[in-house]
């Protein structure tokens, strides 16, 4: 490495979640490199501070803001970011230096009966209420099935889980990587999610860095997952090219199949039930120009005139959890 350190601050949301999966990469980290010592800086965001639905929280950033200002300010070293929570375009002076191995990407129905998340829902009655605080889940059950109702669900994980078991909502829709991260998969029922297409960047892990630190970036080089970093690069080029934060009903997963990246992507409207989606592929190497083709495709089908009419009922930024 171009400079002996022997400590490393990773900064970090203190939520359960967040610590769980920054003490994942600690581990690899220090796994990796047995004489560097890892130490965790937990920060407290503006979107663990703010108990408002998140799409009436402005601004963008929700989830990520004050762990890149840790990074920018010299407090930490590098944040480690649940990667769907980063915004569109990062802040100048910082980059995404490292991609790990993606967990799962699917979302899943917590509660109901059925083998398939598909089943849960579609055995629920007429008006029977569906947690999320998701826009791009409340757009896929509008279109879906517009009988059921999408409620506002914040907090953790396992608080979530537990209004479901208390009967405060008939289902939740939630990622299924933050369960399984902490062991609360339990019998949650899959999405299939090449229509239930997910968060750009939903189940991978994200460390950000300043973009001038070539230590943080060989040190980390033993993490970075090809195929991760080329799926969430395609993901969030689509992502990038139609909006720039969550707030926009939208989701892209791309895979990798023979040296090529196949993307699909999604975009609607949480209550007009109105959707648009499409393919497209080219090589890996070219992932970030697929994603912007896709996206491209999208708004030539009609997607601008969502996004006029998302614009209209002015839905601020917000991230998805």
């Amino acid at each position: 490495m171009s400079r002996r350190r022997d400590r490393l601050a990773l900064a970090t949301r203190g939520s359960r979640l967040a610590l769980t999966q920054a003490e994942t990469i600690r581990g690899l980290i220090e796994t990796a490199h047995p004489s560097v010592t890892v130490e965790l800086l937990a920060v407290t965001t503006r979107g663990d501070r703010d108990g408002r639905p998140f799409r009436s929280i402005p601004g963008k950033g929700l989830f990520t803001s004050e762990v890149e200002r840790a990074v920018v300010e010299g407090r930490a070293d590098a944040g480690v970011h649940s990667a769907k929570d980063l915004t569109a375009e990062l802040d100048e002076g910082l980059a995404l230096v490292c991609v790990p191995a993606r967990a799962v990407a699917h979302d899943v129905v917590i509660g109901g009966r059925g083998e398939s998340g598909e089943e849960r829902l579609a055995s629920l009655g007429p008006d029977a209420e569906v947690g999320t605080s998701s826009m791009r889940r409340r757009a896929l059950l509008a279109e879906k099935n517009p009988s059921l109702r999408a409620v506002e669900l914040r907090g953790n994980l396992d608080s979530r889980v537990d209004k479901v078991a208390r009967g405060e909502v008939a289902v939740a829709v939630l990622a299924a990587a933050g369960l399984e991260r902490l062991g609360m998969l339990g019998d949650a029922a899959p999405l299939d999610p090449n229509w239930w297409v997910p968060c750009p960047a939903q189940g991978a892990l994200a460390i950000e860095g300043r973009a001038d630190d070539e230590w943080l970036r060989e040190l980390l080089a033993p993490l970075e997952d090809a195929a991760a970093r080329t799926e969430v690069t395609c993901e969030r080029a689509f992502g990038a090219r139609l909006e720039g934060g969550c707030s926009v009903p939208l989701g892209c997963l791309a895979r990798i199949t023979q040296g090529a990246v196949v993307a699909t992507g999604f975009l609607g409207h949480p209550e007009l039930g109105r959707a648009l989606r499409d393919r497209a592929s080219g090589p890996a190497t070219q992932a970030r120009a697929v994603g912007a083709e896709l996206a491209e495709a999208i708004l030539a089908a009609g997607g601008d005139e969502i996004l006029a009419e998302l614009e209209d009922a002015s839905y601020p930024e917000v991230a998805e959890p």
